[in-house]
């Protein structure tokens, strides 16, 4: 586990050219230590992110705005705001549209810079 987050610490350091990298947060559970401390990482390393929350198929749409409100609640704790966030389920196939719109837009970005 160690070599592997080692691996993944570096590749984030080291990897000049990445845009975004996109955390993938399970719906279900409450801000979770390891996630928490993983997008605080982040942050303190300038590496943008967003967040992914995923299997929104398994809750009703009010436990996903409290666990939502929950992680921001704790994200605003040390940040000034928030990344972007997008809610998903693969089930149902929710959420992938706003996705590939937020990456086709960072796309567009990217080419005007160039």
């Amino acid at each position: 586990k160690k070599v592997f987050q080692k691996f993944i610490t570096n590749y984030f350091k080291e990897r000049t050219q990445l845009v975004t990298a996109f955390l993938l947060v399970d719906i279900r559970h409450e801000p979770q230590p390891i996630d928490l401390n993983f997008m605080q990482w982040l942050g303190e390393n300038f590496i943008p992110f967003s967040i992914i929350f995923t299997k929104a198929d398994k809750l009703k749409p009010k436990a996903i705005e409290k666990n939502i409100a929950d992680y921001s609640k704790e994200l605003l704790d040390t940040w000034e705001e928030l990344p972007p966030q997008f809610v998903t389920s693969s089930l149902h196939r929710s959420g992938v549209e706003e996705v590939l719109k937020y990456i086709d837009s960072l796309n567009v970005s990217l080419k005007m810079e160039n």
